[in-house]
């Protein structure tokens, strides 16, 4: 390491004022019942990661602008850092640019505010993530006997620190590697929407029985009229599917007792008749060996094993902490005991259930519970339709160009994801230097 890295704390890098490294409202100022419906977005600690993966920008809860001005000293603007104060320590986040301007941090949580004459944000934020600190900030936070940490600790926190330029050069490199490895995840998001909009007008909506039920002439009942009028209207723009699919999709509907009308010769039967929700199991930081096997809690996935207790592809649903939460994942993974794992013995196409799960509204079915979290049995005694086979296997085949070129993505995240991390200790403990002339 050259002489110019100089060992400092987050206390001293941050800004100057009250407001640079602070903590979040005292909980009887930050009440449940102060949630609004929009507003300034509070950030928890389902919007930060544990480890690398700077910001989840979603299910955000919002307070009043009189609420946020009340609590002015917990507001965080974009490349503020924020730490989890209690619950899963070592998470972080680094607040985005986009698509708010500014934010409150919750309770549990705090937030640096970085004195840019002295340091870069983002190198600042990719050397708190690291696995080095996140080791150390959770082990020094057990010797204390209680998970939790505080202001004082982060203020003494070491960080050591090269020049300006170099810090902005390192936050460049590993942020462009950051930067495509979103890139293919939003991508990888597209592709899921289309794979859910096929899957909503073929099983939901059940635009091919309408088109089918109209060529032959059958009777359309009341509940698909006006989308049936919708797709006459449509004429030659509505892209009617190739003959060979169109035929595996009945020409009438049938009225039944639990679902109302039907395609004709679909069943009707309980989601728990045909699909099982195994719990997950325990497994504690402390008792994980290193390896490359993703661990899935309900808020994704939180760190590695080096066994695993599912085969992939497998599917993911949020049991306690972030209900309702789905996962799709594609190789061996665990999952832990906040969250369910599918065991498909029906024959069912597994892509297919994930897809359908995705209607469900999951996180509502645990909301009159005397503890948070969701009931599987109520999962269970949830009704759905179940296509015939045949069109099951065409909306395999449609996808299936979709899921490769989902799996082509997640390889080159993965690829991408093991430059970065190896790279990252590296750069930051100045065993690997950037050229004077590249800064």
């Amino acid at each position: 390491m050259g002489s110019e890295w100089n060992l400092s704390t987050l206390g001293e890098i941050a800004r100057a004022g009250n407001h640079g490294l602070v903590d979040g409202p005292f909980g009887s100022n930050l009440p449940a019942s102060s949630y609004t419906e929009s507003g300034v977005p509070v950030i928890r600690g389902s919007n930060l990661t544990l480890g690398l993966g700077r910001f989840r920008a979603a299910e955000f809860v919002y307070v009043s602008e009189e609420t946020a001005e009340r609590l002015s000293r917990s507001i965080c603007i974009p490349s503020d850092i924020v730490f989890t104060k209690k619950g899963t320590l070592g998470q972080t986040g680094f607040v985005p640019d986009t698509p708010f301007s500014k934010y409150l941090i919750s309770s549990n949580q705090m937030k640096l505010s970085v004195d840019r004459r002295k340091a870069d944000p983002l190198f600042v934020y990719y050397y708190v993530s690291s696995a080095s600190s996140v080791e150390r900030i959770i082990r020094d936070s057990e010797s204390t006997g209680v998970p939790k940490t505080n202001l004082n600790y982060l203020k003494s926190f070491s960080i050591l620190l090269p020049t300006l330029t170099e810090q902005k050069a390192i936050a460049c490199i590993l942020g462009t590697l950051d930067e495509k490895i979103d890139l293919n995840r939003q991508m990888n998001t597209t592709l899921e929407a289309m794979a859910q909009a096929l899957f909503k007008s073929w099983f939901v909506d059940f635009d091919p029985v309408i088109d089918n039920a109209m060529a032959a002439g059958n009777p359309i009942p009341e509940p698909f009229r006006a989308r049936a009028e919708a797709r006459k209207t449509l004429g030659d723009q509505r892209k009617p599917l190739p003959v060979a699919i169109q035929h595996q999709f009945p020409d009438r509907f049938v009225l039944t007792e639990e679902m109302g009308w039907v395609p004709e010769g679909w069943e009707v039967a309980s989601f728990g008749s045909k699909i099982e929700l195994a719990y997950g199991k325990s497994l504690a930081v402390s008792v994980r060996v290193p390896g490359l096997i993703p661990v899935y809690g309900s808020g994704g996935a939180t760190g590695f094993h080096n066994a695993a207790l599912v085969k992939g592809p497998g599917i993911i649903v949020g049991r306690k902490g972030t209900v309702g939460s789905l996962y799709w994942v594609e190789k061996d993974f665990f999952p832990i005991d906040t969250v369910f794992y599918v065991v498909n013995n029906s024959g069912l196409p597994l892509y297919w259930i994930y897809q359908a799960l995705q209607l469900f509204d999951i996180r509502s079915m645990g909301e009159d519970s005397a503890v948070p979290g969701v009931n599987r049995n109520v999962i269970y005694s949830k009704k759905m339709v179940f296509p015939k086979l045949q069109a099951l296997e065409e909306y395999s085949k449609q996808v299936s160009a979709m899921t490769s070129r989902k799996k082509a993505l997640d390889t080159a995240n993965e690829a991408l994801i093991t430059l970065r991390d190896t790279l990252l200790p590296k750069l930051l403990s100045g065993e690997l230097r950037i050229p004077e002339g590249e800064q």
